[in-house]
C-alpha cells in the first residue's frame, strides 16, 4: 500500500520510441494535428519532433494514429506504454501487436487475411479517432441513421437509459469548448509540473486525492487538456457534428456502460458510412459541473439526464482509418 501512495503523481514510466524517417517525411503536419496528446512540436515547412512536457518524458499514448494518417509511412512506433509501479502500474503484458484474429502470430499480415474478415470485424480493427475533418457537413439522413445504431444497442433490462443531443451548431459548440477549457485549463496548469521540478506540496495533494479520483488523475488525461489548451480550446476539432450522450441517472444496474456501449454502435455505424468520429469525454467533466448549469438548460441537459461523452462526427480530411498496433491485456482460460 505505502509502496502504492509513493508513486501515485507521476510514477516511473517508459514511453514508446516514435522515429520519424526525414527522407520520407513530406512535412505536412498531419500527425502533429492527430496527436491526441501534443506529442509533436511542427511549423509549416519543417519535420515535426516528438516531444514530452510538465514531467512527461514523452507525450505519447502509443495509439498510433500518427502512424495512421502519415501519408508517406515515415513514422514508426516501438516499445510500449509502461508504469511499473504504484498506484497506475500497468497491468498489460508489453505485446504491442497489429490484429491478429487466427493467431497467425505475424506470419501473414493483415492485408493477407482480410479477405477472411467479416465487414463487422475490419470496421473494428481499422477505424481510428479522427481529429481532421473537412467542413463539409453531414447530412441529418446519416446522422439519423446513427443514432438509430445507437438506440439498437443493448442495455440493461432493456430501459435503454439514454438521451442524445446533435449539436450542428457551430457556435454552440465553441461555447462549449471555451466554457469547459477553463476549468481544464487550471487543473492541467495545477497538476503539471515546471522546470522538471516535483513540488513536494504537488505530490502529496494529487496523491492522496488519487485514492478519491483514480480515473482522474492518471497523468494521461493531462496530456489531452495540453492538446486542448495549445488548440485555443478546441476539443471538437471543427468537427461539423457532435452527438452528445446523456444517461438517464435512474437506470438500471450501470447506465454509464449502457451509454458507452450505445456510443460505440454509433461510432462504427459512422465509420462503416465513411465518417470519421472521436469519442470526446474532456469537456463532460466541466460540463456537469455547477457552473455550467446555465448552459445545460440551454442545451436542453435537466434531470433525470446528465451527459457520460460525446461524439465528434465528419468527413474525414484524407486518409484516417487503418490498421495500428495495440498493447495486450491478460486474458484467464477456464476450461
Amino acid at each position: 500500500m505505502f509502496e502504492s501512495l509513493k508513486q501515485a503523481y507521476f510514477p516511473e514510466t517508459d514511453f514508446p520510441h516514435r522515429e520519424i524517417d526525414t527522407a520520407r517525411c513530406t512535412q505536412c503536419g498531419r500527425c502533429y494535428e492527430a496527436c491526441p496528446s501534443h506529442g509533436f512540436t511542427w511549423e509549416k515547412g519543417s519535420t515535426p519532433k516528438p516531444v514530452g512536457y510538465g514531467g512527461l518524458k514523452a507525450a505519447c499514448l502509443n495509439c498510433g494514429n500518427c502512424t495512421a494518417v502519415c501519408p508517406t509511412g515515415a513514422i514508426e512506433i516501438k516499445g510500449s506504454y509502461f508504469v511499473h509501479s504504484g498506484r497506475y502500474k500497468t497491468r498489460l503484458l508489453k505485446k504491442v501487436l497489429p490484429p491478429n484474429p487466427f493467431k497467425l502470430n505475424g506470419t501473414k499480415t493483415y492485408e493477407d487475411f482480410k479477405a477472411e474478415l467479416t465487414e463487422v470485424e475490419h470496421t473494428i480493427y481499422t477505424r481510428r479517432s479522427n481529429r481532421l475533418f473537412k467542413s463539409k457537413e453531414v447530412s441529418k439522413d446519416l446522422l439519423e441513421r446513427i443514432l438509430e445504431a445507437g438506440r439498437f444497442a443493448p442495455s440493461a433490462g432493456n430501459c435503454q437509459p439514454y438521451k442524445f443531443i446533435v449539436i450542428t451548431d457551430l457556435k454552440i459548440i465553441h461555447e462549449l469548448e471555451s466554457k469547459a477549457v477553463k476549468s481544464l485549463r487550471l487543473f492541467k496548469n495545477l497538476y503539471l509540473m515546471k522546470d522538471g521540478k516535483k513540488p513536494i506540496w504537488k505530490k502529496i495533494i494529487f496523491t492522496v486525492a488519487s485514492w478519491f479520483m483514480v480515473n482522474k488523475l492518471d497523468p494521461r488525461p493531462m496530456t489531452a487538456m495540453e492538446k486542448a489548451d495549445k488548440k485555443n480550446g478546441s476539443m471538437y476539432f471543427d468537427a461539423p457534428a457532435v452527438i452528445l450522450i446523456l444517461k438517464d441517472t435512474r437506470g438500471i444496474s450501470n447506465p454509464d456502460l449502457d451509454a458507452g456501449i450505445c456510443c460505440q454502435s454509433m461510432v462504427l455505424a459512422a465509420h462503416s458510412l465513411g465518417l470519421g468520429t472521436c469519442i470526446i469525454s474532456l469537456p463532460i467533466e466541466p460540463l456537469n459541473m455547477p457552473l455550467m448549469a446555465g448552459f445545460r438548460r440551454k442545451i436542453g441537459i435537466n434531470w433525470p439526464f446528465e451527459a457520460v461523452t460525446s461524439i465528434a462526427i465528419g468527413y474525414p480530411k484524407g486518409k484516417i482509418d487503418g490498421v495500428v498496433k495495440r498493447d495486450t491485456p491478460e486474458v484467464a482460460w477456464i476450461t
